[in-house]
């Protein structure tokens, strides 16, 4: 018996042993340098993102910004039930700012960030921050995701 638990405590010992090794090992190995990311220039692209909404829980937007200023909006709107709208409109750059118009008279204007993103302005032309100060940001995903039976 006392050899079991003598054989049980050196495999534990060995194990955190080499478990502790390799983990130093690793904290000193240098990390592989990455490549730059570089933004795409221009605005087209695929925005995704929470914008603020009155009376519900959550207001989900992705918005695809075309090169011939179109713009196509998917808006899910979370109350009790979640409701979806396609839109459309088009988007005009406007001193410095992008105004995006859609087809259903809403009207957003918007900041482009150093990273990419659009931040949304309120009516006084200032970055719109929710209660704990993080901006109503859409944020640009480079990599378009693939449709399925879409050719790359």
């Amino acid at each position: 018996m006392r050899n079991l638990f003598y054989t049980g405590l050196f495999a534990g010992l060995f194990s955190c042993a080499m478990f502790s090794a390799c983990s130093q090992e690793e904290k000193n190995a240098p990390l592989p340098d990455l490549p730059k990311v570089e933004l795409p220039k221009g605005l087209a692209g695929l925005y995704v993102g929470r914008l603020p909404c009155d009376n519900c829980k959550a207001r989900m937007v992705r918005m695809e910004i075309a090169e011939d200023s179109s713009v196509s909006v998917v808006e899910t709107v979370i109350v009790d039930t979640a409701k979806a709208d396609s839109l459309k409109g088009r988007f005009s750059q406007v001193e410095g700012k992008v105004v995006v118009a859609l087809d259903n008279g809403a009207k957003w204007n918007f900041q482009v960030g150093n990273s990419g993103a659009l931040s949304l302005l309120t009516g006084t032309g200032e970055v719109y921050r929710d209660e704990n100060g993080m901006p109503a940001d859409l944020i640009r995903i480079i990599n378009k995701p693939k449709v399925e039976g879409e050719k790359p």
